[in-house]
């Protein structure tokens, strides 16, 4: 822990990238929806999809790159390892970003299944759940205009799909870290993610999701407590950006430290 927080100091610069590409996407996202229609924000959409693909390879370069340490004369210096991180990881994460959204699909479509077999329909339409989903006002008359039976299966939904994307989390956390590190191949990053989380060290790699967890859980609770404070939401909003900047590190530290650079030379049988 006090190592990944020595790096994510040392290296806070990869914070900026994250800013200036949340800021552009969020401002053309509201000139797209504002300006645009039909095929525009069709098009728009396919854009920023594209953009967020470069951003990710640009910038798991630079936490590859802070991981390994790399000797810059300055931390600062790392930001220059973004475009070629583009060039090089483009496709990778491309094709890596779509084979997790299929699966993503797959594994809900198959999760809404199953709640529609064990649960049951709630008997609300979507024209409500949107309303209810407008304001905080809304959503409270939503919840009082339902039963008790109507009640007891929205929660259980609820925890469905907390469940499931719990554990879908878990499964990919090593994704990311296997893709930059050891296979620009997303087929057979997939594989070595799962043989990654399903090794001797897989009650350790439970663990550290769950410090994750809870304490994005924490910092969750924090930011919609402090939502109406103006002051207290841009520190949590901070707070946000370093938390996010850490985990990334975090994880791409320790799975270099634990399946990398302790086991070179070794075959990927070892961790199984």
């Amino acid at each position: 822990m006090k190592k990944v927080l020595t790096l994510t100091n040392k290296y806070l610069i990869i914070a900026t990238p994250l800013l200036l590409f949340l800021f552009f996407i969020c401002l053309y996202f509201m000139f797209m929806m504002q300006n645009g229609q039909g095929i525009r924000v069709l098009f728009g959409f396919i854009l920023i999809f594209f953009m967020s693909v470069a951003f990710v390879a640009g910038w798991g370069n630079m936490v590859k790159s802070a991981v390994n340490e790399q000797n810059y004369d300055e931390p600062y210096l790392i930001i220059k390892d973004f475009i070629p991180g583009v060039g090089e990881y483009f496709l990778s994460v491309l094709g890596a970003i779509v084979l997790f959204v299929f699966v993503n699909i797959l594994v809900y479509a198959g999760s809404y299944f199953a709640g529609m077999h064990f649960i049951g329909d709630i008997g609300v339409s979507s024209e409500a759940l949107s309303k209810a989903m407008s304001g905080q006002e809304a959503l409270k008359s939503f919840l009082y205009s339902l039963d008790v039976q109507q009640l007891v299966k929205l929660n259980l939904w609820n925890i469905l799909l907390l469940s499931v994307t719990t554990v879908m989390y878990f499964f990919f956390m090593f994704y990311f870290p296997a893709l930059f590190l050891e296979s620009k191949n997303p087929l057979k990053a997939i594989i070595i993610t799962l043989q990654r989380t399903f090794c001797k060290k897989f009650l350790l790699n439970i663990g550290i999701y769950l410090v994750i967890f809870v304490i994005n859980f924490i910092i969750s609770i924090l930011s919609a407590l402090f939502a109406g404070n103006y002051i207290m939401n841009f520190i949590m909003s901070l707070v946000n950006f370093y938390f996010i900047c850490a985990v990334a590190i975090g994880v791409f530290y320790y799975y270099n430290k634990t399946f990398i650079n302790s086991h070179l030379g070794s075959s990927i049988d070892t961790y199984i």
